[in-house]
């Protein structure tokens, strides 16, 4: 008889669209068989067997959207606290960003970031690169070495954090043009962070000078315009040059529509949300102030229930968590001061989820688009499918197993983030549905809530086997 290192029975599972029937069988990482349920023990002695009677088994979920502050600031989060958050949310893999110091605009920093996430992380991760003018001459080299693509700021790199941000940003369109000129030569894609700086600043002088600076500040300032505007001169640009691009947390129905009509023109163009854009609104913001700040803002009420149709019509691929970890000194900001003096981010990573689950649980969302959404189409934006993104035989092993009937409250003293303090707009928020078991190639990494350290530094840096 075989050994196999896991073996998942009455696995109610997903894969290619509809939901089947099995034991799955996990060798050295890899799916070796797929079943019919309570007959594996035919061919293989488990190391460990997991009954699944009752849950679901999704294909290892992946947050295509962190901020793990390594290097630069890791009284924040690190790739070690970051990725045990992210296995106790149910997450087999994540895309890291690449706004830390210093980095990663050439191949030399990228190593350096690999380096200390393959020592610490406890599930697989992929990088995006920095990508602005000042660098564009590495983006091929950046590709070879195994980046999924790249991320740029549109705007000038702020004054005293020049090194901080260099490689991260295109300040005009100018730079933007000439970025995306070298950026379709290198056969890459360019994902951005869609606002019109100049038209921030302006609305933030204006507010501060007519006193409308109560928590509203925020996104008045950040005002939705800013984002359609940014998308839409980023697709133009796209069309012109023939450069692949993407955007991160998207949050406008209308940035969606520009989207939709400029793939049916030719443009290659993968869009990503936000869970949070999908549930709050912006008074959260008036209620929490800088517990709900992140960029861009929640949006009204209209615009988040608008951005529901673009999830289901597939202009929008992927959801992200955002996840932006601060001390709790650097958010506690004294609402005297306001808004503006606190930094932008919620630690989200173990929240997104549970959440999400309460929505297939109220009708809103079915299974098979949380596996979509978090699992399949990331692993395909990104050339990892098949190993990643589905449950099929020689696919990874990995899965992220929910119960669906489980109610429970968020409660920031379970959480594994370093910036659990700061979760203050989601504690003791009553969701149904949970992560039970995150399962990174054979391995069990967090376990009905608690999360294995002893796996530090098991997981892999992930490379396209196809460029997206």
């Amino acid at each position: 008889m075989e050994c196999a290192q896991l073996v998942i029975k009455n696995a109610n599972y997903y894969t290619a669209g509809t939901f089947l029937q099995g034991d799955i069988v996990i060798v050295d990482g890899k799916i070796v068989a797929i079943i019919a349920s309570g007959r594996y023990s035919g061919n293989f002695i488990a190391e460990r067997v997991i009954d699944a009677s009752g849950y679901t088994v999704l294909p290892g979920l992946i947050d295509s959207h962190v901020h793990f502050r390594e290097p630069g600031h890791t009284e924040r989060e690190d790739f070690f606290s970051g990725s045990c958050a992210a296995a106790a949310g149910g997450f087999t893999a994540y895309r890291v960003m690449p706004n830390v110091n210093p980095p990663p605009f050439d191949t030399a920093h990228l190593n350096d970031c690999v380096i200390l996430a393959e020592q610490k992380s406890i599930v697989d991760f992929m990088i995006l690169a920095a990508a602005g003018f000042d660098n564009k001459q590495n983006f091929s080299q950046l590709l070879n070495a195994g980046v999924v693509g790249f991320k740029t700021f549109l705007q000038p790199p702020p004054v005293g954090k020049e090194q901080e941000f260099f490689g991260l940003t295109a300040a005009d369109d100018g730079e933007l043009f000439l970025m995306l000129q070298a950026g379709a030569a290198s056969n890459g894609r360019f994902y951005f962070h869609a606002e019109n700086h100049q038209l921030i600043k302006a609305l933030e002088k204006y507010l501060h000078v007519t006193g409308q600076e109560d928590n509203s500040f925020h996104y008045q300032s950040h005002a939705a315009v800013a984002e359609i505007e940014s998308v839409a001169t980023v697709l133009n640009f796209a069309k012109a040059t023939g450069c692949k691009i993407g955007f991160v947390h998207i949050t406008l129905p209308e940035s969606c529509e520009l989207i939709k009509q400029a793939r049916g023109q030719g443009v290659d163009v993968v869009t990503e949300t936000c869970f949070h854009y999908l549930l709050f609104d912006n008074s959260y913001i008036d209620r929490f102030g800088p517990y709900a700040k992140c960029n861009p803002p929640l949006r009204d009420q209209a615009a988040r229930e608008g951005l529901w149709h673009y999830l289901f019509d597939g202009t929008i691929d992927m959801i992200g968590s955002d996840h932006a970890p601060f001390t709790v000194t650097e958010k506690a900001i004294d609402p005297k001061q306001g808004i503006w003096q606190a930094p932008s981010g919620i630690p989200a990573i173990e929240v997104m989820l549970p959440l999400m689950l309460d929505q297939v649980a109220q009708g809103r969302l079915k299974l098979a688009d949380i596996a979509r959404l978090f699992s399949e189409n990331t692993a395909k934006a990104h050339g990892l499918y098949p190993r990643k993104g589905c449950i099929d035989l020689g696919s990874d092993g990995d899965f992220t197993i929910v119960d669906t009937g489980s109610r429970q409250k968020i409660s920031r003293e379970k959480m594994y983030t370093k910036a659990r303090d700061i979760n203050i707009m989601f504690e003791g928020m009553e969701t149904t549905g949970m992560p039970v078991y995150t399962i990174v190639r054979g391995r069990v990494v967090m376990d009905h809530g608690q999360v294995d350290k002893n796996a530090r530094g098991w997981g892999n840096h992930l490379r396209p086997e196809i460029i997206c």
